[in-house]
């Protein structure tokens, strides 16, 4: 039995012989080591390229391990850097929003027009992003070209515009223009490229600036129109204003000489012969003129007046009214018989109404039942 079982551990022992040594011997060949945490470790820091010695290898790992004694300190730390790579990007964010570097202009007059005539006829394939490959400008600047498009003054305004664009292509091409190192590669593509003169002959802009028109002035506008459509019916009225307006006008500059009434009257009839329209005024001078002649010429009649006298002294009598006087027909208090007396009670006598203590409380006029309760 001793033998047969000293078959079974012999078998056992070479199956954990075989299987210790394979491991060892790793996937390669050679032996791994007895540290197999250690090697992984140096592995990591070979492959990001740190050197290690073989005689301060066991130090180099421990140094390199964190102290957990010092972990808050690490924590406070990687918080700092935290909280000021996000101030670092919140102040990057507004610097881009509100204080955006201007990108110099290396367009002409003649390539914005182009821009935007591409952009018109066809928005889908002519995008900001497309325009933005095939000139030397970028993106949001495409986007603010076309939102709002610029109208020079004069010729001699988009002249001084295309001499800065060539100044800024050779500012460009000496390296003395600030912008990042990407927008260069983008414009030095289009560097090469010949920029041709503005050719005022087929120049067919609008250089009279448009101003925006509000709200109130298009319904200004709007009742304009309309009165002037209907201006054919009002022609007789309007002819009317407008020479009463000259009257006036004319009256603002008349001779300051001082003329009696009958100048200025005989002045108004010469007027009134020749023809001439003659204002309200004048009109109700003449009239008026005419009728104190009139009546100057007509015979004067006397005629007696006789004055009546309406407040005649005459005697007539007066007769006072008699003030009617009511004399109260009922007594201020009675006295209640022992029999009928009760505490709390009301008592009638005809129309009135007595308490307890025999005192008058109201009456009800028209109750003259003889009744006492």
């Amino acid at each position: 039995m001793f033998a047969i079982s000293l078959r079974r551990v012999y078998k056992v022992c070479d199956k954990v012989i075989v299987r210790s040594l394979r491991g060892r011997l790793g996937p390669s060949g050679p032996p791994v080591g007895t540290n197999p945490g250690l090697n992984s470790r140096l592995k990591a820091f070979q492959k990001e390229g740190v050197k290690i010695e073989d005689d301060d290898v066991e130090e180099f790992v421990e140094q390199s391990e964190s102290n957990m004694f010092a972990s808050g300190d690490a924590y406070s730390e990687h918080l700092n850097e935290t909280l000021i790579g996000k101030h670092i990007l919140r102040h990057q964010v507004v610097k881009e929003k509100y204080f955006k570097e201007p990108m110099p202009n290396l367009l002409t007059w003649s390539e914005k027009e182009q821009i935007r005539l591409l952009n018109s006829e066809n928005p889908e394939e002519w995008t900001p992003d497309r325009i933005a490959e095939s000139f030397p400008v970028t993106a949001p600047v495409v986007k603010k070209l076309l939102k709002y498009p610029w109208k020079p003054a004069s010729e001699s305004r988009i002249a001084r515009h295309d001499a800065s664009a060539l100044r800024n292509w050779r500012e460009l091409k000496e390296g003395t223009l600030d912008i990042p190192e990407q927008v260069r590669q983008h414009f030095l593509k289009f560097s090469d490229r010949s920029i041709p003169p503005l050719d005022k002959k087929s120049l067919k802009v609008d250089l009279t600036p448009e101003q925006p028109i509000g709200e109130f002035q298009k319904i200004v506008d709007r009742c304009a129109a309309k009165d002037h459509s209907n201006g054919d019916r009002n022609e007789p009225f309007d002819e009317d204003l407008k020479h009463s307006k000259e009257q006036h006008s004319q009256s603002k500059f008349i001779n300051k000489k001082r003329t009696t009434l009958d100048e200025l009257t005989n002045k108004i009839k010469i007027r009134l012969e020749q023809g001439k329209s003659v204002d309200v005024p004048d009109q109700l001078i003449v009239n008026t003129m005419n009728s104190s002649v009139s009546s100057s010429n007509s015979p004067q009649t006397n005629y007696p007046i006789e004055l009546e006298d309406a407040e005649e002294k005459a005697v007539t009598n007066y007769k006072e009214e008699e003030k009617i006087v009511a004399v109260a027909s009922y007594p201020e208090r009675i006295r209640i018989p022992k029999k009928a007396y009760k505490k709390g009670a009301t008592y009638k006598v005809n129309d009135c109404y007595y308490d307890d203590d025999g005192r008058f409380l109201y009456r009800v006029i028209g109750m003259t039942s003889n009744n006492t309760n």
